[in-house]
């Protein structure tokens, strides 16, 4: 006759970690969702969990995702009837094409199994075991972004973006100081994508711009926005045009490449304030150019 299951035997054949990729086969710098789910029999009772290995993700810009908190549901799991629960949520940016692996997660669990046999009071009475899970490696088949068609100022902006720019002010005093803003909003990979770069006389002295980004993370990748804003202080009276800007991404929906170039556009003079203070005016006027 077939021994009787220990504590052991039942943890054994009633937990299972598994990694689920939203999308196997991502474009370089495109979001990918890594759940890993804890599958377990009804019988068993989850009392604690330690991870024991964590993905170091190489190859990969990553992020946890928390799970605020932990909801089980029931479902199945080889045919047969499961509980099910999301653990750990990473977001992923592969950073080259070709085959990337992940490496395995494992946790270290603690559970109650009921021995089938009740106490003095009816109550269940219950044995502890521990048993490590592993969600074993798994492979992205990252695809390379297109040759064809792409623009000579494309620096690896992956999503769908706007593009903007903007002045405190276009008309000034000399050595009086403006700031001049150039975000990128939308969503797709904002936190690594290199905004352009703006372009100015060298009569007008420019600062180091500073950078600043508005950029969440959650399930379906990033959101929001980033900006540079650069202090310009012109010393010489005269019209001083900002050369146009420009702007590429590679358009996830479309597949293929987007263009977003603002250009100048408005007359402006050079005038004084009451023959008092010479001033200076910019080109203050953009439109976009697809």
């Amino acid at each position: 006759p077939n021994a009787p299951k220990t504590t052991q035997d039942v943890a054994n054949e009633s937990l299972y970690l598994i990694a689920s990729i939203s999308k196997p086969s991502p474009y370089e710098n495109e979001a990918v969702l890594v759940t890993y789910t804890l599958y377990f029999s009804p019988q068993v009772y989850i009392a604690n969990f330690v991870p024991v290995d964590n993905p170091s993700y190489n190859n990969f810009w990553s992020q946890d995702i928390p799970i605020k908190e932990y909801e089980t549901r029931r479902t199945t799991y080889q045919n047969e009837d499961f509980n099910a629960v999301d653990l750990k949520q990473v977001v992923l940016y592969p950073q080259k094409s070709g085959a990337l692996p992940i490496e395995p997660f494992s946790l270290e669990l603690y559970v109650q199994i009921p021995t089938g046999r009740r106490d003095f009071f009816g109550d269940p009475i219950m044995r502890s075991a521990t048993k490590v899970v592993s969600a074993g490696a798994s492979v992205l088949n990252v695809k390379a972004l297109p040759a064809a068609g792409r623009p000579d100022d494309f620096s690896g902006a992956v999503g769908k973006f706007n593009f903007e720019t903007s002045a405190n002010n276009t008309t000034l005093d000399a050595n009086e100081s403006l700031q001049i803003e150039v975000k990128v909003s939308g969503a797709g990979n904002l936190k690594l994508l290199k905004l352009p770069e703006l372009s100015l006389p060298s009569s007008l002295e420019q600062y180091e711009p500073e950078f600043n980004d508005e950029v969440s993370v959650s399930a379906s990748g990033m959101k929001g926005a980033v900006r540079q804003t650069y202090t310009v202080v012109p010393r010489y009276v005269g019209n001083y045009p900002v050369n146009e800007l420009k702007f590429s991404y590679f358009d996830l929906e479309k597949e293929s490449y987007g263009h977003l170039i603002l250009v100048k556009s408005g007359q402006e003079e050079v005038f004084s304030q009451k023959g008092i203070n010479d001033s200076i005016v910019f080109f203050n006027k953009w439109h976009h150019q697809s």
